[in-house]
Order: C-alpha cells, then sequence, then structure tokens
C-alpha cells in the first residue's frame, strides 16, 4: 500500500489512460449517437451555455456575460463562468477552418465533454497508481464510465459546468498526495479556486477540503502550514480568476458565484492562517481554536459585506417561484425526493468506496496511512454532502472510485477462489450489484405493472416540442418577445431571433414570476403581465411537463385554457406548418 514515486503523469500512465479513454469514447459516441445526430443537449443548461458561447464567438464581450434577448430590454446577467466557455470556443476557432461554424459548433459539443472525462479519468487513475499499483487503473477508469450520476455529467454534449467541477474535485484530491504540507494546500486550494470560479456550489466541497488540512495540521504541528497555502490559494487564485473572467465589470456582491465578498472573506482567512502558520508550534486546543477562529473570520467577513447572502444564493425567491420551479429542480434536492434506483446509484456505490477506503487505510503504514484516513474523512462528507443535494453524488462518486476500485478488485479476487461455478456465478452478481445498485431496482421496476390509468411520464423540453422543425417559420416573423414556458427558453434562443421573458435560471427572480403568475393567472390578469412585458407572441408547448403543472394549479387559468382550446379573445391564432408540438398566438391588443 505505500505510494510509488512517480512522476506527476508518467507516460506509461497516459497511454494507457489514453487508449482505455477513446475505447470508451466509441461507446459513448455509438450510445448517444441518435440524440448527437439530432444536436438533441440534454437539458436546458447545456443548450444556454451554447447560446452564450455562439454570442461570445458573434463578438460580445468577454466580460460581458449578459443574455440580451432573456428578460429584454435590460437583459439577465448570467451567473456561469467563462471559464468553461473557453474550451468551447477554442475548439469551434480550431475548427472552423476545417468544418465551417455549423460542423464546428457540432463537434466542439461532441469533443469537449469527451475530452473532460478524459481529463477526469487521468487524475483518477493517478491516484490508483501512485497510491495502490498501476494496475489498479483499469479498475478505476471502468468504475468512473459505470457511475451514472457521474457520466451524466461526461458524455457527448453535456457541454454545461458540471464536468469541470469534477475535474476541479479529483484535481484537488491528487493535490493533497503532495509531500510537503504547504505544497497539498496550495495544490488543493488553487484546483477548487478554479471549480468555485466555474461554480460556487463547489463551496461545501471547498470547506471539507479545508476541514482535512486543518485535522491534519491540528494532528501533527508539522502539518499546520496546510490550511494556510489552501486559504492563500484559494484568494489569490480566486481573485486571478475573477479579474481574467470578469475584469472590474461587475463588483456586486452576489451570492451565487465568488464574487468580491467571498474573495474579501478569503483573503482575510488566508492572511490570519498564514500569520499562525508562521507561529511556533503550538498546544493542539490552540491549533485548532487558531484554525476556527480562520473560518470565522472568513464568514464574518462575507456576511459584513453581503449581509444578503446568509441565507444562500436562493433564499430570495419568492414562492411562487420556488412552488413552481426550484422544487422541481431535482438535482438540488435532498436525495430521498429521487427515485430508489437514482438514489442507490447516488449513495450505495460511494458507501462501497467509503467501505474500501477505511479498509486502505486500516491495512496501510506511514504516510498512506494518514493519507487515507483524510481520503475516509473527505469521501464520507461528501456522500452527505449527497444525501442533501442530489448533484454532489456526481463529486461522491469520483471521489470513490479509487478505494471501491480497490475493494472490487479485491472481491474478484476472492470470487475467483471459488471452485463450484454457482458460488462463483453468485459472487460476481453481488459485485455487479455493488457497483451497479440501480440496475436491479429498474429491473424490478419494469416488472411491476403500473397501475391502470397511470399517466406515462413527460417528456423533456426538446421532445415534446420540435422548436427545430417550426424554426424556419418562426425566423420567418420579425424578431419580437415570445411569451413562453420557462423551459423551452433556451431552445427558442438557440434555433430562433427571438426573445424570452425568462428561463429556468434564477438571475431573473421577477421574469421567472411574471411566466408563472400569467399562465396560472384568469386570461384579463394574464393579459396584462403580457403586455407589460411587451410580449407580441404567446406560445406554449402542451406535451410539456411544464404546461401540465399550471394546468393542474389553476384550471382555469391562461394555460388550462389554451391546453383546453379555449384561447381568449385577445389572442390570435398563427399556424404553424408541421407537427412541431407547438401552439402560437400574436398578442393582438397592447401589441409592441
Amino acid at each position: 500500500m505505500g505510494e510509488r514515486r512517480r512522476p506527476p503523469f508518467p507516460a506509461e500512465l497516459t497511454v494507457r489512460v489514453g487508449l482505455v479513454w477513446l475505447i470508451v469514447c466509441m461507446i459513448y459516441v455509438a450510445t448517444k449517437w441518435s440524440a448527437i445526430a439530432a444536436l438533441n443537449l440534454p437539458d436546458a443548461d447545456d443548450t444556454l451555455r451554447m447560446v452564450q458561447v455562439r454570442d461570445l464567438l458573434a463578438g460580445q464581450g468577454f466580460w460581458d456575460l449578459h443574455q440580451y434577448r432573456i428578460d429584454p430590454p435590460q437583459g439577465m446577467l448570467m451567473h456561469w463562468s467563462r471559464l468553461v466557455d473557453l474550451p468551447l470556443a477554442g475548439v469551434q476557432l480550431a475548427l472552423r477552418p476545417l468544418l465551417g461554424p455549423a460542423l464546428a459548433e457540432h463537434a466542439a459539443l461532441v469533443l469537449v465533454p469527451l475530452l473532460t472525462l478524459g481529463a477526469a479519468m487521468l487524475l483518477a487513475a493517478r491516484l490508483a497508481w501512485r497510491l495502490v499499483d498501476e494496475n489498479l487503473i483499469y479498475f478505476t477508469i471502468l468504475l468512473l464510465a459505470l457511475a451514472t450520476p457521474l457520466t451524466a455529467q461526461l458524455q457527448p454534449l453535456r457541454i454545461d459546468h458540471h464536468g469541470w467541477q469534477v475535474v476541479a474535485v479529483l484535481a484537488a484530491l491528487n493535490g493533497l498526495t503532495a509531500r510537503t504540507a504547504w505544497r497539498a494546500g496550495w495544490l488543493s486550494g488553487a484546483a477548487l479556486a478554479l471549480g468555485m470560479t466555474i461554480s460556487l456550489e463547489l463551496l461545501p466541497i471547498a470547506a471539507l477540503f479545508g476541514a482535512v488540512l486543518g485535522l491534519r495540521a491540528v494532528i501533527d504541528p508539522a502539518m499546520r502550514s496546510g490550511p494556510a497555502g489552501f486559504l492563500q490559494a484559494l484568494a489569490i487564485v480566486g481573485v486571478a480568476a475573477f479579474l481574467g473572467t470578469h475584469g472590474l465589470t461587475d463588483m456586486a456582491s452576489h451570492c451565487d458565484s465568488l464574487s468580491p465578498a467571498y474573495l474579501a472573506g478569503l483573503t482575510v482567512a488566508a492572511l490570519a492562517a498564514t500569520v499562525l502558520a508562521a507561529l511556533p508550534p503550538l498546544p493542539v486546543l490552540a491549533r485548532a481554536l487558531g484554525l476556527g477562529a480562520c473560518a470565522a473570520l472568513a464568514g464574518i467577513t462575507i456576511l459584513a459585506l453581503a449581509p444578503h447572502c446568509a441565507g444562500g444564493p436562493f433564499a430570495a425567491l419568492d414562492p411562487l417561484v420556488r412552488s413552481f420551479w426550484y422544487s422541481n429542480v431535482h438535482e438540488g434536492m435532498p436525495v430521498w425526493y429521487q427515485k430508489p434506483a437514482v438514489i442507490a446509484q447516488m449513495i450505495a456505490v460511494p458507501l462501497a468506496g467509503l467501505y474500501g477506503a477505511v479498509r486502505l487505510w486500516l491495512a496501510s503504514q506511514g504516510w498512506p496511512r494518514r493519507f487515507w484516513f483524510d481520503y475516509a474523512v473527505l469521501l464520507a462528507g461528501t456522500i452527505l454532502l449527497a444525501v442533501v443535494v442530489a448533484r454532489s453524488s456526481a463529486f461522491a462518486c469520483a471521489i470513490a472510485a479509487v478505494p471501491l476500485a480497490w475493494q472490487v478488485r479485491e472481491w474478484h479476487r476472492r470470487v475467483r477462489g471459488f471452485k463450484r461455478p454457482l458460488p462463483r456465478v453468485a459472487g460476481l452478481l453481488a459485485i455487479a450489484a455493488v457497483v451497479m445498485p440501480g440496475v436491479p431496482l429498474i429491473a424490478l421496476g419494469k416488472l411491476t405493472a403500473a397501475p391502470a390509468g397511470t399517466a406515462a411520464p413527460m417528456p423533456s423540453a426538446q421532445l415534446a416540442c420540435d422548436i427545430r422543425a417550426a424554426a424556419p417559420a418562426l425566423n420567418a416573423l420579425a424578431p419580437a418577445t415570445v411569451f413562453a414556458p420557462i423551459d423551452i427558453g433556451p431552445v427558442l434562443l438557440a434555433e430562433t431571433h427571438h426573445r424570452v421573458i425568462a428561463t429556468a435560471h434564477h438571475r431573473a427572480p421577477q421574469a421567472l414570476h411574471d411566466v408563472i403568475a400569467a399562465f396560472i393567472a384568469q386570461p384579463d390578469a394574464a393579459r396584462a403581465i403580457v403586455t407589460r412585458r411587451g410580449a407580441r407572441y404567446v406560445m406554449i408547448c402542451p406535451g410539456l411537463i411544464e404546461a401540465g403543472n399550471y394546468q393542474r394549479a389553476a384550471p382555469d387559468g391562461l394555460m388550462a385554457r389554451l391546453l383546453a382550446g379555449r384561447a381568449p379573445e385577445w389572442l390570435r391564432p398563427v399556424m404553424l406548418p408541421g407537427k412541431t408540438g407547438l401552439q402560437l398566438w400574436e398578442v393582438e391588443a397592447g401589441r409592441n
């Protein structure tokens, strides 16, 4: 179990991982080919990311993160980072001379997520290579490829930021393996600073890494420079990344991004930790209290500069928006809101990895023993985060990959020793159930007949409505503001030149409120909202989940009337050719 002293990324490791990565890429592309060919992106965030990159390449300022066709006329300031836009834009610019703009974009939507997958595989394999043995890399990569909460973020067309967050977490985990305490802290902090620049969703993960480094420093005074290096990197790299991606154009204290208030808190904590590390070794209690004071200073500074952030980035959402939109975003909900098969994959796999990490800790000696203890603590904390916020399960699965790979290999060796075929088959099936616990539950669900009259799940926006087929007719109309359900807003922006009131993004809370309020309101009240918003058209997609939610909430509201074919007098039907699943009306009165 001793650490293998190797170059950071040996050529042999890179070649091995690269070959497996190519095979996995071919499998992913083959299984996703229909979606790739049709350019059906996984969800609205991917579509809006594509729109954001298009705007950048069309000449919008690098530091200007507004989506001017959302919430017109002022537009919506996005909280997304240009760090994620850069590889997408770079690949397109590199391929345009060969493929042209359209095919270059299409290729980038496939290549960039696969490159992100390759980076995640290489970083996870490096841990296995250094800390266990070189042959474990194959088990590690296989388990990464089978972890559905993880691979859902690393598949072709998945250009949202979650895949890069996984890479940042694995890079930070590699940083913890550095031999010196300060270097371990600095490398981990730098990786997580970039990760938090991409999205502040990584703040709890960064806190876990900081807690692990703090625990090291409390247990061993020789490790007291670790927290200082960690906080220094968070502050320095965080400020540099902020200035590089925002300049000085937006100095507001946003609660949903690594804004100046958070950077100030990290800087104050870094200064305090640096002073603490420079002192002679202190008693255990003093070290613990000192590190606790550093964390408290960070929190006090942030709340002093941005007291409105005390409740988190979604605290300001009004009850209507929270009920109809935020509460239906499953990735942000606790695991008990998920289906049993999904819960099993999110939690059971990381728990098996935690078992492996504890066994590695107990079986190791010296520095590796300390590292595997830290690893187990970090994984346990991430599992708890995944229980509370489902999207964190991707990080838990990524961190669990190496110890789970070791544990699976140990189980496999034991099963191979069985002489009788029946126990051997049973053992292999048990291992498969641990690695893919959702599969038996899915199979059981398919065998269980649904009760009579049970409605089938409603499809996503892109499957329910063929906006691309309607695009020629829509683009033949003069550019205008379309009052549409929030879930089809990004696709409308991607396929047409029109504007929308809101999309499923919280930076325009009043626009979100107005869309929801209008669709559940009586026709006269809805008309007032539509007119105030300057919308020329009203559009719906009857097969959309969102449409059904409005209909059930307000059986006599605007959406319910439109679905029933009882449009109010102030809406004039506009015929769309073909079977697009869309319905469009022009606003007769109050036209803008």
